[in-house]
């Protein structure tokens, strides 16, 4: 298990329930509730930047959820330490059903290599 492999995780998941919130709620907006630039939520989406467990439960709290869903469960950091070899037409498949967003392109691959592995969900 990486550090890096972590906020990754955690930045995917930030974003991915950003962009479920109803009323949507914008990264700039998000930044603005809890006191960061949007630059800042900008960094911890992609996994650069390392928040805080208080950061961590602000997002939270302004994305109406517990912190804990937040947080990746040990299986999802292990599948995204173990890459997963998919041939072309897969990725291509993947690519197209996330249209361009990396969050459910992520959550794709984690089903598709759950699948894989386990032969069942």
């Amino acid at each position: 298990m990486t550090d890096d492999a972590i906020y990754k995780l955690v930045g995917l998941k930030i974003r991915a329930a950003r962009k479920r919130s109803l009323p949507y709620v914008s990264q700039d907006k998000l930044a603005s509730k809890i006191g960061l630039t949007r630059a800042s939520i900008v960094n911890i989406e992609s996994g650069r930047q390392h928040a805080p467990l208080h950061v961590l439960w602000r997002i939270a709290e302004k994305l109406d959820m517990d912190v804990h869903e937040l947080l990746p469960r040990r299986q999802e950091i292990a599948g995204a330490e173990t890459p997963l070899k998919l041939d072309a037409t897969a990725i291509q498949k993947i690519e197209e059903a996330a249209n361009g967003d990396p969050a459910t392109k992520a959550l794709l691959t984690e089903f598709i290599s759950k699948v894989t592995n386990t032969g069942s969900l």
